[in-house]
């Protein structure tokens, strides 16, 4: 191996351990690797469960909502990407990034049917948050698919509250020196909820996160809370989400669209950036 390409390799190893991946999901970028991907459903059977928190009128309850994953390998969760839509595609005021998010890891408490833990699985110990607040350079969002035809859900209210044609993509950044890490073979859970109301002018638009086509575990869960930036909810105030009887796939398991990101290990990415610089060695030594 040259000098070049042993230097090629190991600025860019520096440059990445330097900065968090600020890229949007896309499988087939090899600056980033997927831990995790539940992908949307974008046919007429997706639905967007309301997971949006609003101060007015005071008082007034939100909903935040959360699912599981299973780590498959350990190290930094450096970006989170989650899919979904607006209330009858009313954006906030400014546009879909003028939003408040926050993000949040749990530990995971496993469903226990004979036991106090419940029929389902839920979110344990609040692990990690992160609040998006914008102007946010670490926050994203690109539309994603247009022209789709799906109901927006309130699952408290088990009832249709109105209808979306286009799906948003959000990618979250998460610098390095911030990021939570993922022991392999262990489940955790992320939730989300957005404040659209914290954002500059950003309007009383309400979000959902979009239902997804693959499952895993049991249900996504659904809790009510008070404040965008009160405590998590406790264990026993999350409750299970499925498909409502009126809908196509009636009492079948809820399960979220998004997926966990990270940045290539610094091996790895130096094996990557060796392949990159090869070329550039060889076409040195042809041009002697």
């Amino acid at each position: 191996m040259t000098r070049l390409t042993l230097f090629v390799a190991a600025v860019a190893v520096a440059a990445f351990a330097a900065v968090p991946a600020a890229a949007d999901w896309d499988p087939n970028d090899p600056t980033i690797v997927t831990k995790w991907v539940q992908l949307p459903d974008l046919e007429p059977t997706g639905l967007d469960v309301l997971a949006t928190w609003h101060a007015d009128p005071p008082g007034a309850i939100g909903k935040v909502l959360a699912d599981d994953w299973k780590c498959d390998r350990t190290g930094p969760i450096t970006d989170v990407h989650v899919w979904g839509s607006w209330l009858n595609d009313l954006l906030p005021v400014q546009g879909p990034e003028q939003v408040a998010f926050e993000l949040r890891i749990y530990s995971d408490i496993p469903a226990d049917p004979a036991g106090v833990n419940g029929e389902w699985s839920r979110p344990g110990e609040l692990l990690w948050e992160k609040r998006y607040q914008p102007p946010s350079t670490d926050m994203r969002a690109k539309l994603y698919a247009d022209a789709v035809q799906e109901q927006f859900y309130d699952p408290s209210q088990n009832e249709m509250i109105g209808t979306d044609t286009q799906v948003w993509l959000y990618n979250f950044d998460i610098p390095l020196d911030e990021a939570f890490v993922q022991k392999e073979g262990t489940i955790y859970w992320l939730s989300v909820q957005a404040a659209p109301h914290l954002a500059t002018a950003g309007g009383q638009a309400v979000f959902g996160w979009k239902t997804s086509i693959n499952h895993f575990n049991d249900d996504a869960v659904f809790a009510d809370n008070v404040g965008f930036v009160g405590p998590a909810p406790n264990p026993d105030q999350w409750f299970e989400m499925r498909y409502p009887s009126f809908h196509p796939f009636g009492g079948e398991s809820i399960d979220l669209a998004f997926a966990i990101t990270t940045i290539p290990e610094p091996a790895s990415l130096a094996l990557m950036l060796v392949g990159l610089a090869a070329p550039v060695v060889l076409l040195r030594r042809w041009r002697r």
